[in-house]
């Protein structure tokens, strides 16, 4: 339990640096993504994007490119991936509370 406590507040950890950070461009916030997370998951890559404030038009470009970066096949299914929640606050205490 103790060892699952500490991967989730690395993740969360990682994820705020993340969000936090200001973006130089598209292709390093993917990079950035995918070596602090580690994650190959589009849905929660759409969440953190949606974190960021990235504007739907903006999103689908990201996860184009990350489908390429992180070598995704193109029948992985993206459509509306995105959580209905309103809260920004509550998408991320979803993503960190995911177990692996």
């Amino acid at each position: 339990a103790v060892v699952s406590t500490q991967s989730t507040g690395v993740r969360a950890e990682m994820i705020l640096k993340l969000v936090m950070a200001p973006s130089e461009s598209q292709l390093a916030f993917v990079e950035s993504y995918i070596n602090l997370l580690s994650d190959k998951d589009i849905g929660d890559f759409q969440k953190v994007l949606e974190m960021k404030g990235f504007k739907r038009s903006e999103q689908m470009e990201m996860i184009e490119l990350f489908k390429k970066t992180a070598n995704i096949p193109d029948s992985e299914d993206v459509g509306n991936v995105a959580d209905q929640d309103s809260s920004r606050i509550r998408k991320l205490e979803k993503l960190i509370k995911k177990q692996f």
